[in-house]
């Protein structure tokens, strides 16, 4: 497999609806494919016992979330739960992206709004590429809800509601995995990463 080393490095960004494997086909990518690397977003989320800064998060204090804020280094953020904030930070992205290849796992509103920052960014609208993981149907994404754990009837309905409106954005996407097993789903980012790849080096 070829490495992306000596080659035009992107910004990889998948989206989609939660319980398709975004996070899965991030990891998998980052251990497969030389001179990829995760985005390491911030929150003011409290870290977990085997979590560690700026390997896992940028763990941020608020009023240290609000002062990055203030500063404009925020290519996009949000509110989680209405309980913590995430965001992601330009240098994550603009101080990696000339010389490493990066991919990150962002909900509908934060690509939006990380596309927003690209008009005013050369280098961010030159590498950026949009992957949408598309579940193979309601049922299926239903099911793999359920299957990660305990969940509310409403929590449940909440996520299902949201992740409709989410399909509805798919065709805005520079690419679509229309989500199979893992292997074939982790095969299609590959393809689709090639495919961005070469474009870029045509361009």
């Amino acid at each position: 497999m070829p490495a992306t080393a000596a080659a035009q490095t992107v910004l990889l960004i998948l989206a989609g609806p939660a319980g398709v494997g975004k996070s899965t086909l991030c990891d998998r990518l980052v251990a497969t494919v030389p001179g990829f690397e995760r985005v390491i977003t911030a929150t003011t989320r409290p870290p977990r016992p085997n979590e560690a800064h700026a390997r896992d998060y940028h763990f941020l204090t608020e009023a240290q979330f609000d002062a990055r804020l203030a500063a404009d280094d925020f290519l996009e953020w949000a509110w989680v739960h209405r309980k913590y904030r995430y965001g992601t930070l330009k240098s994550a992205v603009l101080d990696r992206l000339p010389h490493t290849s990066l991919v990150a796992n962002l909900d509908v509103q934060g690509v939006r709004s990380i596309r927003a920052a690209a008009e005013t960014l050369p280098l961010l609208k030159a590498r950026l590429v949009t992957i949408f993981v598309a579940p193979d149907s309601f049922d299926v994404l239903r099911e793999r809800l359920q299957g990660r754990g305990p969940v509310s009837a409403e929590e449940l309905e909440r996520r299902m509601q949201s992740a409709e409106l989410e399909m509805g954005e798919r065709h805005n996407y520079d690419y679509v995995i229309h989500s199979g097993s893992k292997e074939q789903d982790f095969r299609a980012l590959l393809d689709f990463w090639e495919q961005a790849r070469r474009k870029l080096q045509v361009g």
